[in-house]
């Protein structure tokens, strides 16, 4: 019986040190810190750009998506990925707010990632895709 225990022990800190699957989403965090900056992606007809941005739901911290023309870009799905989403305190609303779009057409738009703190508008970071 203790051994059984031993190796569920094992298996579960095993498991938590595994990587999770890689996610290729750029994280506009990581980007320059300067408000007005423009940074260019290329993706090809059919394909899927995702970014991701840091929140917090409880703090007030959010996120909010734009695109300037949606004949050649389409948001296809924004989901909040939790740090911990077992967690179920005050708090534990931490994640990554992830838009993926979908590229239509070929041409080049901008898409402008709005981050909210309590409702007003902290920074815009304006993200310029060309569809090839």
């Amino acid at each position: 019986m203790k051994i059984n225990k031993l190796l569920v022990l094992l298996f579960l800190a095993f498991q938590s040190c595994m990587q999770v699957a890689s996610d290729n989403s750029i994280n506009i965090d990581e980007l320059k810190s300067n408000q007005d900056s423009t940074t260019d992606y290329k993706v090809k007809v059919g394909e899927k750009i995702s970014f991701k941005t840091s929140v917090h739901g409880s703090v007030g911290m959010g996120a909010e998506a734009e695109i300037l023309d949606d004949k050649i870009l389409k948001l296809e799905s924004g989901e909040i990925i939790y740090n911990n989403p077992n967690f179920e305190a005050p708090g534990g609303d931490a994640g990554m707010h992830k838009f993926t779009f979908k590229t239509l057409s070929k041409g080049k738009t901008k898409i402008t990632i709005k981050k909210i703190y309590r409702g007003e508008l902290e920074k815009e970071i304006v993200l310029e895709v060309e569809v090839i």
